[in-house]
């Protein structure tokens, strides 16, 4: 893997805010950790990838706006972003902004920074969530920093499970 990674010029570090773990390992308590198969390596570098892109400023804030003005934030001020009836709104602990581009893209550029699609809707940043409750039917509720309660779908239950190795 480490070979791999070296070819998209991504370097490894010991004091890194996450880890990637291959399932069967123990996880560090202090991390972020992504955890995979190793026969699934491949779609861990294409999602690390995924995230570099020529000009970073653009993957490490976003620009919302609310009450007619804009705001910059960085990802991890946002606690989730969701697609409704308004277009795409990111939800931060006190606001929430109108944005651009989709749900899609952003699942794309910022799944390294710890955001997961929890139903087709809404992507979380796992860093927020304060509470991960059972719900029916193989479903789970996230509660957030902001008690802000999100159901995850039962599609999107397993990679949930899998990410966080519950």
């Amino acid at each position: 893997m480490k070979q791999e990674l070296s070819k998209y010029s991504i370097e490894i570090k010991q004091d890194s805010d996450w880890v990637l773990v291959e399932k069967g390992y123990d996880l560090p308590s202090d991390k972020l950790s992504i955890v995979f198969d190793a026969i699934d390596y491949m779609d861990v570098i294409k999602l690390l990838v995924s995230g570099i892109r020529a000009d970073i400023h653009f993957t490490n804030t976003l620009t919302g706006l609310s009450e007619n003005k804009f705001a910059v934030m960085e990802p991890r001020d946002v606690l989730y972003l969701e697609a409704g009836s308004e277009g795409i709104m990111a939800y931060t602990k006190g606001s929430r902004y109108s944005i651009k581009e989709t749900l899609h893209y952003y699942e794309n550029i910022w799944a390294a920074k710890g955001f997961i699609r929890i139903n087709k809707s809404q992507l979380v940043n796992l860093l927020h969530v304060k509470e991960i409750i059972p719900w029916f039917n193989s479903r789970y509720v996230l509660r957030m920093d902001n008690n802000t309660e999100l159901e995850v779908s039962k599609m999107f239950s397993k990679k949930l499970r899998n990410t966080l190795n519950i």
